[in-house]
């Protein structure tokens, strides 16, 4: 099979994109304790985020921790025959489809929420995720060389309002 397009993630990266996210939270404690005014208000945000962070971190870093154990890949590759993803987290966004049975990919932004879906021939509806940093500019060049009665959208990178 020839490959036209291959992406893959490492959860590792993830794991370490998690310890990022421990330091700037615990960052932004530190800033809330040092640059806001005394006041009531202040003592009230204070005694949250003192029962909260915690908390916060602790799950973050038994999630990076796991993550870095399990280390497994997000795949998403297309070949002149098929349109594959699988992610290690959702099994919901892992499928594999033939790629003479797409028939198109909609980009929609709903008010706080935006999609990326596929149509099938069967008429399914299968949502491709976006929590990874795959190019769809190049996804879509090679889904297009694949099967170029795709319809696909004009732009990668814009989403059209529902």
């Amino acid at each position: 099979m020839n490959e036209l397009y291959r992406y893959e993630s490492r959860q590792r990266r993830t794991s370490m994109i998690l310890l990022l996210n421990m330091i700037v939270l615990l960052v932004m404690y530190l800033a809330a304790r040092t640059f806001l005014a005394p006041s009531e208000e202040r003592e009230q945000l204070l005694y949250w985020l003192n029962i909260v962070t915690p908390v916060v971190e602790v799950c973050l870093l038994v999630l990076a921790i796991y993550l870095w154990i399990r280390n497994q890949t997000f795949r998403m590759v297309v070949t002149e025959e098929v349109f594959e993803v699988f992610d290690p987290l959702s099994r919901t966004f892992s499928f594999s489809v033939p790629v003479n049975e797409i028939i198109e990919i909609k980009q929609t932004h709903k008010r706080d929420f935006s999609s990326i879906i596929m149509q099938t021939t069967a008429g399914d509806w299968i949502q491709i995720t976006q929590n990874y940093h795959y190019n769809r500019t190049k996804l879509y060049a090679a889904l297009a060389k694949a099967n170029p009665d795709i319809s696909l959208p004009k732009n990668a990178w814009r989403f059209k309002k529902v």
